[in-house]
């Protein structure tokens, strides 16, 4: 997920940030100078493969 971010010149843990607050689209895409397009599948791309991959650490 980092990668992507840095891909498409988005700060990581500001993109986080916006998903915890639950931000829309359109506001995170306008932040963060992308499109909601792009924003969007950063978005289905976390709750997707993030959710199911991310559990590190545990045992």
């Amino acid at each position: 997920m980092h990668f992507l971010c840095d891909e498409v010149g988005i700060d990581y843990s500001k993109f986080i940030d916006s998903l915890a607050a639950n931000k829309k689209e359109m506001e995170m895409a306008q932040e963060f100078g992308v499109s909601a397009e792009t924003i969007r599948g950063l978005r289905e791309h976390f709750y997707k493969v993030e959710a199911i991959t991310g559990n590190y650490g545990q045992d």
